[in-house]
C-alpha cells in the first residue's frame, strides 16, 4: 500500500471546490477509499485548512468538514522532531519544510501537492495529482 501525504492545497481544492484544479485534486484523494493508498495530512495543515475553510462556510461547517477529511486519512504528526527537522532543511517555505519533514518522519513514500518546486529539496518526492494518478495506473 502506498503511504502518501496529501498537501493542503490539494485538500483545499477538494474542500473548497476551487476550480480548475478540484478534479484532478480529487480524484487523487480518492485513491484513499481503495485499498493501495493510505493517505496522510500533516497536522499543522489542519488547522490552516480550518481557518481558510471557517471564513468561507463558518467555523461549524468546517469542522464538519475537517472531520469527514479525517475519517478518510490520518494525520502525520508535527513533533520536536519533526520542526528540528524542517528547521535544517533547505526548504525556503517553513510551512513546506514542516511538511516535507512529517511525511519523512511519518515515512511516507510521496506528498501530492499543485506546488511541486516548493518541495524540491524535500527528502520525500513531491508529485502533482495527476502525475500522482499515474504512478497507480
Amino acid at each position: 500500500m502506498k503511504r502518501v501525504l496529501f498537501d493542503s492545497d490539494v485538500l483545499l481544492d477538494v474542500l473548497a471546490q476551487r476550480q480548475p484544479f478540484v478534479i484532478a485534486s480529487a480524484r487523487a484523494l480518492n485513491t484513499v477509499t481503495q485499498e493501495q493508498v493510505q493517505g496522510y495530512v500533516s497536522g499543522h495543515a489542519v488547522t490552516n485548512i480550518f481557518y481558510i475553510l471557517r471564513r468561507q462556510i463558518g467555523s461549524e461547517s468546517a469542522r464538519e468538514v475537517i472531520a469527514r477529511l479525517l475519517q478518510r486519512i490520518q494525520v502525520a504528526s508535527v513533533t520536536d522532531e519533526v520542526i528540528r527537522q524542517a528547521l535544517q532543511n533547505a526548504i525556503v517555505d517553513f510551512e513546506d519544510a514542516v511538511t516535507s519533514a512529517a511525511a519523512n518522519i511519518a515515512a511516507l513514500e510521496v506528498i501530492v501537492t499543485r506546488n511541486t518546486s516548493d518541495f524540491a529539496n524535500s527528502l520525500v518526492p513531491a508529485m502533482l495529482p495527476e502525475e500522482f494518478l499515474a504512478t497507480l495506473s
